[in-house]
């Protein structure tokens, strides 16, 4: 068995992860960051992949900053420009303006984004990236052994490896939440004619919600939400899905042919404690909201924003600094968990809204839409709301 001492141990190399190291390692600490499977090769020539984030402009600039965009910019990215909504047979609500445009933010693949941050933590001196998983861990005593063998010992621990997150569990810390009944099916098309810079979502009587993003080649991401025994018919057969998605996108997109389809159910969950003895909770591993408008990896980008705001110009490896840093890590937590579920709770209330056909909640809904098409002001609000360039 080998020892390895760092600052701080990063477990999960994904998007969150990975940015959370780069920016830890650009403060000074020495990073060490365990994940099993490195994104080391990514064909962005070849088919897409069906996990695809519509990262926000402020996120686009802590990538920026983290030096990853500049390259990652030159790989498969798609600006979008608007987003609109509606109920199924009414007007469009968009946001943005397609004949003045100002990017709201870029579709990017995760198996592409997390290439580029790979390179980006392969380089930097203060970073060791060591191909394993956590096997046991220890967060009051500050110790980690991995699959592979080798015991760490951390300052810190960043519990960034998704919803299931072992750093979690063996760190005590217990998670609430709740089974949406649904599932998600995503597939990539190929269209016969231009798709828009623009990204929607339709809501359905019948409780159904469909989405596209745009991507680039004339290709789109359809996404479907439904029940799991709907999602399972759906993909019964390719001509079944291609029969289903005609009937619910062809009017908006023309005419397209089915390249990739995959589908996962919809939960909710938020950690207990985002921060308890030595481990600090990021991303999935802290929270997972409905993926309806896409937030979900940009609010993991938000924590990894506000730690390295909280932490600057501090010495978390400094024991004699320790309340100092628990006091910031303490503020991290409470900001973070209040944006998080500020948006968990929009999004779950934005559907009830859309999905709710009786009472009084159909009138309300129109008339918010109504004063929303006549008040130019406000739909630019909530464009710079949703693309992060502003938040309450």
């Amino acid at each position: 068995m080998t020892n390895l001492q760092t600052d701080i141990l990063v477990v999960g190399a994904g998007m969150v992860g990975a940015s959370a190291a780069l920016g830890l390692a650009q403060q000074g600490y020495h990073v060490s960051v365990l994940e099993p499977s490195p994104q080391h090769e990514v064909d962005y020539q070849g088919a897409y992949d069906l996990r695809i984030s519509a990262i926000t402009t402020d996120n686009i600039r802590m990538l920026d900053e983290l030096g990853v965009w500049s390259e990652l910019k030159s790989l498969r990215v798609q600006p979008f420009n608007q987003l609109a909504v509606r109920k199924e047979g009414q007007n469009w609500l968009t946001m943005g303006n397609a004949d003045k445009p100002a990017v709201l933010g870029y579709m990017i693949e995760n198996n592409v984004l997390q290439y580029a941050l790979l390179k980006a933590l392969q380089r930097h001196p203060l970073i060791e990236v060591i191909e394993t998983s956590v096997d046991r861990l220890n967060s009051e005593q500050g110790w980690a052994l991995t699959d592979s063998g080798q015991r760490i010992e951390f300052s810190w621990v960043l519990g960034c490896d998704g919803a299931q997150s072992k750093v979690r569990q063996q760190s005590g810390i217990g998670v609430a939440g709740r089974c949406y009944g649904q599932s998600c099916l995503l597939t990539i098309v190929q269209c016969t004619d231009p798709v828009a810079a623009k990204t929607w979502e339709s809501f359905a009587g019948n409780g159904e919600i469909h989405a596209m993003l745009p991507l680039q080649g004339n290709q789109a991401c359809l996404i479907m939400y439904g029940s799991g025994q709907q999602v399972a018919t759906w993909q019964a057969s390719q001509e079944q899905l291609q029969e289903a998605l005609n009937a619910r996108f062809s009017r908006e997109i023309g005419d397209f042919t089915l390249l990739s389809h995959g589908s996962f159910p919809l939960t909710r969950q938020t950690a207990l404690n985002y921060v308890r003895q030595r481990t600090i909770l990021l991303g999935d591993a802290a929270h997972t909201i409905h993926p309806m408008a896409g937030q979900g990896v940009n609010l993991g980008f938000r924590d990894v924003r506000k730690l390295l705001a909280v932490l600057q110009g501090m010495d978390m490896a400094d024991p004699e600094a320790e309340v100092v840093t628990r006091r910031a890590l303490g503020h991290y937590a409470v900001a973070r968990r209040a944006d998080n579920e500020l948006m968990a709770q929009a999004m779950d209330s934005i559907a009830w809204g859309f999905q709710r056909n009786t009472g009084a909640v159909p009138t309300a809904r129109n008339l918010v839409l109504a004063a929303l098409q006549r008040f130019k002001p406000g739909r630019t609000i909530l464009s710079a709301y949703a693309s992060g360039v502003w938040k309450i």
